[in-house]
C-alpha cells in the first residue's frame, strides 16, 4: 500500500506510477515527471534517485560521518521523549548500529551499503553479540530510518529508501496464570500480608506494570474511596559513558496516566499493611528516599511464586493474567483497554489476551449445539450457556 504524501499509485494497468516535481514555470507550477514500475518499491526507489537528479536536494557542504549525525539526531531529540526511551535509543545505537557504520560519511552512502550493513547487524557476522530477533532488528532498522530522515531534513544526504528483510524468530508466547493458579497466589498473600508481597496482588489484579508498582506511594491511593491513580513509574536506565542510574518519570504512555477502582478485598489487605506510613512513603519500601528497584521486585516475585507453589512465570505475565481473567469473566475490551492504560483495544486483544484450551472447548461445544443442533430441537441450545470463569478479581 503506497503511504500518504509519496505520490505513488496502482495503476488500472497493474503498473505502479509515481510522479515527482522536475521543474516549475516562471509562475512558480510545479512541472511533473513520471516513473513506472511493476512493484511499490521499485517505483519508490527510482522517484527518490529522480528527485535528487532533478536539484530538489542540493547537498550541504558539510560531510560528517553517520555517527556524528546518529549523536546528533540523540541530542536532537531533547525533552520530546522520556529519559528511559533516550538512554534506550542511545545503548541501540552503541550497541548494534555504530560499531558497523559510525564511520561511513553521509555523502556517499547508498541503500545497499546501508543494507548491508544491517544484514551483517542482524546476523552478528564479527559475533559482537548474539543475532538479532525479529523485534530488536526491527528496532534498528526503525533507528536507521529515522536518523537518514533527520540527515536529509539537513540536507547532509539525499533520501533514502531502505528494503531489508527482517529475521523471523519463534518467540514463545506468554503463558498468563489460570484462574487457580491465581487464586492460590492470592491466598499465599493473604496468609502473612506484607507491603512487597502486596504489590504482587496489584500486578496480578490491577495489571500494573513492574515499573509502576516500583513508582508507587501511599498518597497515589485512596482507600476510603477504593481509587488508585498511576503517576509515575520507575526505571533504571543505562548512562553513556557507562553505569546505569535508576529514574522516576511519568508512566509509559499518555494513556499510562489513569485511575483504578480497587477491588474490596484488596483495599482491606492495603489498608493492613499500610500501618502509619506518610503519603510520600514508596509502598514497597517503607522508605520515603528511595523507591524498590524493578530488578529487585522482580527477582521478589519469583520467590513469592515459588512459595506459592505456582510456577515462576515471568513477571509480565501477571498484567497478561489480568487481562485474560477479566476477558473471560466477561469484561468488554475497551473497558479492559482503559484499565491497562492502552492506546487502543486492538493493542488489548493482541498482545494480553489469551484463551485456555478449556475455554476453547466449551466454546465449540456452545457453537455446535447451537448451529449445528437438529431441525425441531433446541434442547442444546437452551442447556448451552456461557461458560463461567472463577476469578480472583471480584470484591
Amino acid at each position: 500500500m503506497a503511504r500518504h504524501g509519496e505520490n505513488i499509485r496502482k495503476r488500472k494497468d497493474g503498473r505502479w506510477e509515481g510522479r515527482y516535481i522536475k521543474g516549475r514555470t516562471p509562475d512558480g507550477k510545479a512541472k511533473l515527471g513520471y516513473v513506472y514500475g511493476k512493484t511499490y518499491g521499485q517505483v519508490r526507489q527510482r522517484l527518490v534517485q529522480y528527485r535528487a537528479q532533478c536539484g530538489e536536494l542540493i547537498l550541504s557542504a558539510e560531510n560528517p560521518t553517520f555517527g556524528q549525525l546518529a549523536q546528533d539526531w540523540l541530542n536532537s531529540l531533547g525533552s520530546s521523549v522520556k529519559k528511559s526511551t533516550a538512554a534506550h535509543y542511545g545503548y541501540t545505537l552503541r550497541r548494534y548500529l555504530l560499531p558497523q557504520l559510525q564511520e561511513l560519511r553521509l555523502h556517499s552512502l547508498e541503500e545497499h551499503i546501508l543494507e548491508a550493513a544491517l544484514l551483517r547487524i542482524f546476523s552478528s557476522e564479527n559475533s559482537s553479540h548474539r543475532p538479532l530477533g525479529t523485534s530488536l532488528a526491527k528496532e534498528c532498522l526503525a533507528l536507521v530510518r529515522r536518523i537518514c530522515k533527520y540527515g536529509s531534513h539537513l540536507r547532509l544526504m539525499r533520501p533514502m529508501d531502505i528494503q531489508v528483510n527482517l529475521p523471523r524468530s519463534a518467540r514463545p508466547p506468554v503463558q498468563p496464570l489460570s484462574a487457580a493458579q491465581a487464586q492460590a497466589v492470592d491466598r499465599y498473600v493473604r496468609q502473612a500480608p506484607t507491603a512487597r508481597k502486596a504489590g504482587l496482588l496489584l500486578c496480578l489484579q490491577l495489571g500494573l506494570r513492574i515499573g509502576e508498582v516500583c513508582g508507587l506511594q501511599w498518597g497515589d491511593f485512596d482507600l476510603e474511596r477504593k481509587i488508585l491513580t498511576i503517576h509515575r513509574s520507575v526505571q533504571r536506565i543505562v548512562l553513556p559513558g557507562g553505569g546505569t542510574r535508576l529514574v522516576v518519570q511519568s508512566p509509559k504512555t499518555q494513556n499510562s496516566l489513569r485511575q483504578l477502582p480497587l477491588p474490596t478485598r484488596l483495599c482491606s489487605l492495603l489498608r493492613t499493611v499500610r500501618k502509619a506510613l506518610p503519603d510520600t512513603a514508596w509502598v514497597l519500601t517503607g522508605s520515603t528516599c528511595k523507591p524498590a528497584e524493578p530488578r529487585n521486585f522482580r527477582r521478589s516475585i519469583r520467590g513469592y511464586l515459588l512459595r506459592a507453589q505456582v510456577p515462576p512465570v515471568h513477571p509480565h505475565a501477571l498484567r497478561h493474567t489480568f487481562a485474560t481473567l477479566c476477558l473471560q469473566a466477561g469484561c468488554d475490551i475497551k473497558t479492559l483497554s482503559e484499565l491497562l492504560g492502552h492506546s487502543s483495544a486492538a493493542v488489548t486483544l493482541q498482545r494480553y489476551v489469551h484463551t485456555s484450551l478449556n475455554q476453547k472447548r466449551l466454546e465449540m461445544k456452545r457453537v455446535f449445539s447451537v448451529c449445528f443442533a437438529p431441525k425441531g430441537s433446541s434442547k442444546g441450545a437452551s442447556r448451552t450457556q456461557a461458560p463461567h470463569f472463577s476469578c480472583v478479581l471480584s470484591d
